[in-house]
C-alpha cells in the first residue's frame, strides 16, 4: 500500500503570516503551482510513501519531545535549480533531530527530495509549473517583500502531519 503525506515542523503564527501574505502579492497562477501552508518538510512525501502514517506518527512525534522549543532563525531567499524560491533555515537542532526521524524510514528508501540529496531546510515560498522556469526577477521580488523579515529567528513548538486530500490540498493534523 502506498500514503499519500508528509511530515513538516510549523512555523510560529505571526511569522507564517507574513510569509502567507507575500506568496499571496506575488503569487502568478500561469508560472506557479498555489503555494502550501509555511512550513519546514522534515520527511518528504516519497520517503514516508511506504510506512502508515498511524505508525510513522506517533514515533515522529516521540523523537521530536528532547528538541521542543525548537530553535532556528530563517536567513535569506535562494532558489533552486531554477524551479523554486524558498527561505533558508539555518538550525543544529532540525538537523540533528531529521536524522533521527531518517532512522524510523526503511533503509532503501532515500530522501533525495531535497537539492543536493541531502536534508536541506528551507520554507519553500514559490514552485514552479512542470515544465515553467522562475522567472528571472521573482527571487529579487521576495527578497524585496521579506526584507523586514529576514534574518529572524524563530521557535517552533509544532509538528505537524499533512495527508493528501487532492492536489496541493493536504489535511493539517498536529503531532
Amino acid at each position: 500500500m502506498s500514503y499519500r503525506y508528509y511530515i513538516g515542523l510549523n512555523l510560529p503564527t505571526d511569522i507564517s503570516k507574513q510569509i502567507v501574505i507575500v506568496q499571496k502579492k506575488l503569487f502568478d497562477p500561469n508560472v506557479a503551482i498555489p503555494p502550501l501552508e509555511p512550513h519546514i518538510t522534515l520527511l518528504p512525501p516519497p520517503a514516508v510513501a511506504m510506512i502508515d502514517p498511524e505508525v510513522l506518527a506517533p514515533k515522529t512525534a516521540e523523537l521530536a519531545q528532547p528538541f521542543w522549543p525548537l530553535q532556528g532563525a530563517l536567513q535569506s531567499v535562494e532558489t533552486f535549480k531554477q524551479h523554486a524560491v524558498a527561505i533558508a533555515v539555518q538550525s543544529e537542532a532540525i538537523h540533528r533531530w531529521q536524522q533521527k526521524l531518517v532512522t524510523l524510514l526503511p533503509h532503501n528508501v532515500s530522501i533525495g527530495h531535497f537539492p543536493g540529496l541531502s536534508f536541506h531546510p528551507h520554507v519553500t515560498l514559490s514552485q514552479t509549473i512542470r515544465g515553467k522556469r522562475l522567472p528571472l526577477d521573482l527571487a529579487l521580488a521576495y527578497e524585496e517583500e521579506l526584507r523586514a523579515l529576514l534574518p529572524c529567528s524563530f521557535q517552533a513548538d509544532r509538528l505537524t502531519l499533512y495527508k493528501w486530500q487532492r492536489p496541493r490540498h493536504y489535511q493539517a493534523i498536529a503531532l
